[in-house]
């Protein structure tokens, strides 16, 4: 349900819905293994929705369809929502490729 504000925007009561396309990728933090939604997908940074309650600071690390693991560092947290930065950015191009869907299998 979409609530209309004084401005004749919408907005969503449960909070900003996340930018970007929702991309299935795999987390991993110690033994722990399991899919996750991501969104808000940059060079640098992305936001999940995790299985588990993370703590800013912890490192976790993020398998995005066709690529290998790599390392991410949680930023900020909101319940079972997390914000990471990559440690090596993505390039660009990668980047485009996943948006697109150009690269779409799960290792």
């Amino acid at each position: 349900m979409l609530v209309k504000q004084a401005q004749g925007t919408e907005a969503n009561p449960w909070g900003a819905a996340p930018r970007g396309p929702l991309i299935t990728a795999t987390y991993r933090r110690g033994v722990l293994r399991a899919k996750v939604t991501l969104s808000d997908l940059t060079c640098r940074s992305a936001q999940i929705d995790s299985m588990e309650a993370l703590k800013p600071g912890m490192m976790v690390w993020i398998t995005l369809p066709g690529l290998e693991a790599r390392p991410a560092i949680i930023e900020w947290t909101s319940g079972f929502t997390a914000g990471l930065r990559f440690e090596a950015p993505l390039h660009p191009a990668v980047l485009d490729a996943i948006l697109d869907g150009r690269i779409g299998s799960l290792h």
